[in-house]
């Protein structure tokens, strides 16, 4: 599997002092293939998430973006925002679908019609039987897709709602410009959602301050058809523009599919006992096909206090428990476990479980990192050179974000200067 490089880190030694050098970062790789369906060759961009070149066990959902050479980088910016700094929805792959030019993209988004101006017929086959096959057998990508689209890119994903409503398990839909030909959409969904599957997918379809978008008429057929919003959710922004909406939009509708993805402190202690937690977590499994990666801040807040209330029967629900259902959390698990006994200065018991966490992932860069610590404090100052040098090494190797970077290169300076 290639690995991709969402940020670039270059590491070197230099008579033996581990460096680590930030050249330049970019956010994503542009990426080729050949589409049979449109008859040429096309281009996308991937973003892959911080845990997927350091997790190698992991699976990931996927953002599809129609108009990906616009919106590309902040919504890949925002989803790792949302995912790693306020921890509302679980970390993604994000792909970003390149145009041909603004013509041939208006052409690919409008639905098809006797007059043959659009193409978005086509358009539906490359993304549903070529990129998403592509995507799903070059990256660990899980099994839930959602895709969204913004103006006439909003139209196309309206409109393969309508026409596919299988091939995605969520559509957004920013602004979309169902004006197009006279609002012959608004008038096509009034037939197609009478024979409508009541479950599967969601749209999420939301308005501006423009006008003359179509997307209140489009709302009232959907109300007709599916009063308790149960298939779609709509919000009208009466101050954001067509422009600014996009953000606002795409980080609500992310944060409504996963709601509850972070257990709040009130719901954290309304449970009995770590089982609880389990069962929350299996059941995003469950509702998204998808075994994710445990939020990792939310289990190192659960596991403090754990650890500081002697609840150590929990600590082993929770390590049981991630060992049926989350496998790949494991090596998280055990590496937040040994943090919590260096800090209690406990230092066998933080080395058996760091070493745990080796034996997971060899890779592991912040269990090297965690050695280092332990054998500064026993005054072994060559091990801990060497430990830090490893976890700087394998750090780089695996991109991890730069300021984490920073924190590692600290440690080794420190360790570096010190006398013993």
């Amino acid at each position: 599997m290639k690995c991709i490089l969402p940020f670039m880190f270059i590491c070197f030694l230099q008579f033996g002092h581990a460096q680590i050098e930030d050249k330049y970062t970019n956010i994503g790789e542009r990426q080729t293939i050949q589409s049979q369906a449109l008859g040429e060759e096309r281009f996308y961009q991937i973003y892959l998430p911080p845990s997927y070149h350091i997790n190698n066990k992991a699976t990931f959902p996927v953002l599809y973006i129609v108009d990906g050479d616009y919106n590309f980088h902040y919504d890949s910016g925002l989803v790792e925002f949302l995912s790693r700094t306020a921890y509302k929805i679980p970390e993604m792959i994000v792909v970003g679908i390149s145009d041909q030019g603004s013509t041939k993209y208006r052409a690919n988004c409008s639905p098809n019609t006797e007059k043959g101006n659009g193409n978005a017929i086509n358009y539906i086959k490359f993304i549903n039987n070529e990129l998403k096959f592509h995507i799903k057998n070059t990256y660990r990508a899980s099994e839930y897709d959602i895709i969204v689209g913004h103006s006439i890119g909003g139209l196309f994903t309206t409109n393969y709602w309508l026409e596919e409503p299988s091939d995605f398990d969520a559509y957004i839909a920013i602004d979309p410009s169902l004006w197009w030909n006279d609002y012959a959409l608004i008038k096509k969904a009034d037939s197609i959602l009478k024979g409508f599957d009541k479950n599967g997918s969601q749209l999420f379809i939301s308005l501006a301050n423009t006008k003359g978008m179509g997307v209140q008429q489009f709302v009232g057929v959907l109300d007709r058809y599916f009063p308790n919003q149960d298939r779609w959710n709509y919000k009208h922004y009466t101050h954001e523009n067509h422009g600014s909406l996009h953000m606002m939009a795409i980080s609500d509708a992310l944060t409504t599919i996963f709601k509850n993805w972070n257990i709040s402190r009130e719901k954290f202690y309304a449970f009995e006992t770590a089982k609880d937690i389990l069962e929350h977590y299996k059941s995003f499994n469950t509702k998204f096909d998808t075994e994710f990666l445990l939020p990792a801040y939310t289990l190192e807040n659960i596991m403090y206090f754990y650890f500081k209330k002697g609840q150590f029967e929990d600590l082993k629900i929770l390590e049981d428990g991630i060992k049926t259902n989350f496998p790949s959390s494991l090596e998280e698990f055990y590496l937040l476990l040994a943090k919590q006994y260096l800090d209690n200065k406990e230092l066998e018991k933080a080395e058996t479980r760091f070493k745990q966490c080796l034996r997971i992932n060899p890779n592991a860069f912040d269990a090297y990192d965690g050695l280092a610590k332990i054998y500064v404090q026993n005054k072994d100052r060559k091990q801990a050179l060497k430990m830090s040098e490893k976890a700087l090494q394998l750090a780089a190797k695996q991109n991890v974000r730069q300021y984490l970077i920073n924190e590692l290169q600290s440690h080794y300076n420190s360790i570096l200067k010190s006398k013993h």
